[in-house]
């Protein structure tokens, strides 16, 4: 098996550990939730959805991962504050996944990353969509979220 020569690092997001040489842990899957087009969302913007589906799917995920022993997470999908607030929160209450904060709007993204703070999250949380656009703003919080998780370790 491949061993990198620089020294990899493991994270803990909530209670699953990422990173590390390969092989050394498993690989973490995770699935979409609440992404546009999701039969289940019935108002993107206002973050309305179908509680039942949004279970199913969380449980789906639980139950597979305890068959399989692959840890997972949520990729969080939303278009507005207002939906982030109310994924976030049904999330974290039906699982401690660690949650992954997606959306196309960099102020969408910050907003998301200051609802789960406010939420008591952030241990739990990977900062989705950093990228080589990424303004000052956006790697500020990146830069906090990083210390948050390295603290954790």
């Amino acid at each position: 098996m491949h061993k990198f020569n620089t020294e990899q690092k493991v994270y803990q997001v909530g209670k699953v550990k990422i990173g590390g040489q390969p092989g050394e842990l498993p690989t973490v899957l995770i699935g979409s939730i609440f992404w546009l087009g999701q039969k289940m969302v019935q108002d993107a913007n206002k973050g309305i959805f179908d509680p039942k589906q949004a279970e199913d799917i969380i449980n789906k995920m639980e139950t597979l991962s305890d068959i399989t022993g692959v840890p997972f997470a949520f990729d969080i999908v939303g278009t507005t504050e207002e939906a982030f607030g109310k994924y976030i929160d049904f999330v974290a209450k039906h699982s401690e996944a660690p949650l992954m904060l997606d959306a196309m709007s960099p102020r969408t993204r910050m907003k998301a990353a200051g609802l789960a703070k406010d939420m008591g999250l952030q241990d739990r949380c990977l900062y989705n969509s950093v990228y080589k656009g990424v303004r000052d703003a956006e790697q500020n919080i990146k830069g906090q979220w990083n210390q948050n998780v390295n603290s954790a370790c």
